[in-house]
């Protein structure tokens, strides 16, 4: 009876092994024959992240950090160009009959995004919008007008200008009623920012635009406070990117275009601002 009672319970004397009694042994978890050590966080038994032996998660969103890839070829300013036609209708205007001001916006939005695609050849972002004035408004029937070309390209990011005109459906008159610059950059499929071509700037507005880009960059930079701190221009930014006629991107070390294109970050030789023949507003 004695030898009997040793066999099955270990002894009377003697306590039952640890793994009969669902204790730890040497200090580990218990496992199941199945599916292994508690993994879950929410599991019982499993260890808090941050202790030894288990490496700490990676992070879920790493800040995304410029592409440094080649830039691609430099491309015509007006190969960006894009127009858009709506008719404003009921939903789209105030108690008086005038379309909101946010749709306005809202569609000037659209037309600059596709014209820095168009440029870039990648999806587009915006990064910023100067002020915009509504000089006219635009009434319930009419046509809405909007034309946006690339003014102005940097290493990610790009300055497209978009011009809003009104037009009388049954008189054919046309009014130009707003004017914004705004900046977009590109992204690549990885949602980082990317290079993107220089702009060709071919005929003499499409000089004198890229010229005030630069002045207007200037600007921005001066309020955001970055101006001379050798800090990016933008998300992803480097050195002016622009070139006049000819594909020539300027040194960026000479402090702008060789001999024969517009200086950097100002108009060309002579020149002084003036109205744009398109009926834009200038700075």
């Amino acid at each position: 009876m004695g030898n009997e009672s040793q066999d099955r319970g270990g002894g009377a004397g003697r306590p039952a092994p640890p793994a009969q009694r669902g204790e730890p042994m040497n200090g580990q978890q218990p496992q199941d024959p199945e599916t292994g050590p508690a993994r879950d966080a929410g599991l019982p038994g499993a260890r808090p992240s941050g202790e030894p032996g288990r490496p700490e998660p990676a992070a879920e969103n790493p800040p995304a950090a410029p592409d440094t890839g080649p830039v691609p070829p430099a491309r015509p300013a007006r190969e960006s160009r894009v127009e858009m036609t709506e008719l404003v209708l009921p939903n789209d205007a105030n108690p008086l009959g005038n379309i909101l001001g946010g749709k306005v916006m809202h569609l000037m939005d659209i037309a600059g995004a596709l014209a820095a695609a168009r440029h870039s050849r990648r999806i587009c972002v915006t990064a910023s919008v100067d002020r915009i004035d509504f000089l006219h408004p635009i009434r319930v029937g009419e046509a809405i007008l909007l034309e946006a070309q690339v003014t102005d390209a940097g290493r990610t990011s790009m300055e497209v200008r978009v011009n809003v005109y009104s037009e009388n459906l049954r008189t054919g008159q046309r009014r130009h009623t707003a004017t914004a610059f705004f900046t977009f950059v590109a992204l690549d499929d990885s949602g980082r920012p990317a290079p993107v071509p220089a702009v060709i700037a071919e005929t003499p507005d499409e000089q004198r635009l890229q010229a005030e880009a630069r002045l207007r960059r200037q600007e921005r930079l001066a309020r955001a406070g970055r101006a001379g701190t050798g800090l990016p221009e933008a998300a992803g930014e480097g050195p002016a990117g622009t070139v006049p006629a000819g594909g020539i991107r300027p040194d960026p070390s000479a402090g702008g275009f060789p001999a024969g294109g517009a200086p950097s970050g100002g108009l060309p030789a002579g020149a002084a601002p003036g109205p744009d023949p398109a009926g834009g507003a200038t700075p």
